[in-house]
């Protein structure tokens, strides 16, 4: 597994070195109806999108496929990367445009995929080499429009990331094969499927926006696959801060869409109501320090049914402080929830 690089030039020089021993044969379209269009949407990701790419090129599938490329406006050097490393490939389609976020980002890839199938695929997701063949396989039954892979934590993740990455884990170990939600951090969807419910709605930015499209593909009669032999590794944000504008972004949007992601997100309203309860609390203090410190102690406890689950699973050190994380990624989820509250009540996103 390729580690992050320290330096533009070491993704540079690694990415010609690679491309020398790799050759990708792609049939025109038209030619087999499974035609897979590969559609990787990307801000910021200059530390990971080479080696995402690499992990599409390095599919072992008769399929053919196509790569189109989308640039939501990077500030970064992500664009040059991965026009540098695709350069002399043939049926890729490289795209820039202003930031507007991931839903606009599909959308206008969505715009140049020829396939019978879209495989979304993020800019800081790396897919088995297998994951394409293991995904393909599910659409057996006409009447499944979606299927989702696994994600797994890359072993060279900072604390933060680890963090994220294993709750997320620790939510797939109990998802059923007929999902209500696959994510698009890796996910295959029919084509057709987009002409009969729509696109991403971009009003959603770059939260829960899979989530509406998966509700609205439930409700049409359609059914989403969970693989859990199609895995990918993500690389979650690797900063406190982004973390936590990730956690606030979700809670922001999370109030437009009202479906259940995962079983054990049942208990997480619960959850974030009472560590929101413990930080307003603290406005008590002048007055009172035994209930600002009870809810706070009671946020805490409530944390460690799932950190003993982690800790069995992982077995990493850093999860001794997860409890707190949390406590503090529910107070933000409630800011931002609240605010989500506010703005759909003046029928704003």
């Amino acid at each position: 597994m390729l580690n992050k690089p320290e330096h533009i030039s070491d993704v540079i020089a690694r990415s010609e070195a690679t491309k020398q021993s790799h050759h990708l044969e792609i049939a025109s379209p038209s030619a087999r109806n499974d035609f897979v269009s590969f559609l990787m949407p990307s801000y910021n990701n200059e530390a990971t999108v080479v080696n995402s790419i690499q992990s599409i090129l390095n599919q072992k599938t008769d399929l053919k496929f196509e790569i189109i490329f989308v640039d939501d406006g990077s500030t970064d050097n992500t664009y040059y990367l991965a026009e540098k490393f695709l350069k002399g490939y043939e049926n890729i389609k490289l795209i820039q445009k202003k930031n507007g976020g991931e839903a606009s980002a599909l959308n206008e890839g969505l715009k140049y995929c020829s396939g019978k199938f879209i495989a979304i695929v993020e800019a800081d997701v790396e897919i088995e080499d297998k994951w394409l063949e293991k995904g393909i396989k599910e659409f057996n039954d006409e009447n499944v429009v979606g299927v989702g892979g696994r994600l797994v934590t890359p072993e060279n993740s900072s604390w933060i990331a680890k963090i994220a990455g294993y709750e997320i884990e620790s939510k797939f170990e109990t998802k059923e094969r007929y999902a209500n939600h696959i994510t698009s951090a890796n996910a295959i969807y029919r084509v057709e499927v987009f002409r009969k419910i729509g696109s991403f709605n971009e009003n959603l930015v770059n939260a829960v926006l899979d989530s509406d499209l998966n509700r609205r593909i439930i409700e049409k009669g359609y059914k989403l696959i969970y693989s859990k032999d199609a895995s990918a590794l993500h690389h979650f944000k690797p900063t406190f801060k982004g973390y936590l504008k990730r956690q606030y972004s979700y809670a922001r949007y999370r109030v437009h869409e009202r479906l259940a992601l995962y079983p054990a997100d049942r208990f997480l309203a619960l959850n974030v109501f009472i560590c929101g309860l413990s930080a307003l609390s603290l406005l008590l203090i002048p007055f009172t320090t035994r209930l600002p410190f009870t809810l706070l102690l009671l946020s805490i406890l409530l944390q460690f049914p799932t950190t003993f689950k982690l800790l069995k699973m992982k077995r990493d050190a850093v999860l001794y402080l997860y409890p707190f994380i949390i406590v503090i990624r529910n107070i933000v989820g409630v800011f931002g929830y609240g605010i989500g509250v506010i703005n759909k009540g003046l029928n704003r996103y």
